[in-house]
């Protein structure tokens, strides 16, 4: 992949605050971060989101995300962890390259993002959720 952030980190073009790799995948600092410690994991193989991505490399940056966020809870003991993969425009990615955002939390700031996306949340009819599992089952087995 030619013309990705993400690759020229992986491939030592671009500098970035490595805290883990392994053969699949790089830790990094992000360098516009939403609290202190936020890190992205990526795999090193390009794959443009978790659609696309090979399952061992998916398997192995969720590995490390739980490895760095241990440390980032050990070091910085915030108040809980966020961890955010996006994928595509509309939800909210804007690097396609597979990457999982880890954020720290230190205020109850974010509780009320949270509480106010639960207040839009509606009980639907059991019908409605029957049918979309029907579709969704028929979907993983073609």
């Amino acid at each position: 992949m030619t013309d990705c952030q993400f690759c020229d980190i992986a491939n030592r073009r671009t500098k970035a605050q490595i805290i883990y790799e392994s053969d699949l995948a790089l830790a990094f600092l992000d360098h516009r971060p939403v609290s202190k410690g936020h890190s992205l994991v990526i795999s090193k193989a390009h794959f443009d989101n978790l659609y696309d991505i090979e399952f061992k490399p998916l398997l192995e940056v969720f590995r490390v995300a739980k490895i760095v966020s241990v440390a980032l809870n050990k070091v910085f003991n915030p108040y809980g962890i966020n961890l955010m993969q996006n994928n595509g425009m509309h939800a909210g990615q804007t690097v396609f390259h597979f990457h999982v955002h880890i954020i720290p939390r230190y205020d109850s700031e974010y509780v009320k993002v949270l509480e106010e996306a639960a207040m839009k949340r509606f009980v639907t009819n059991d019908s409605f959720l029957e049918a979309d599992a029907r579709k969704i089952r028929s979907a993983m087995k073609g």
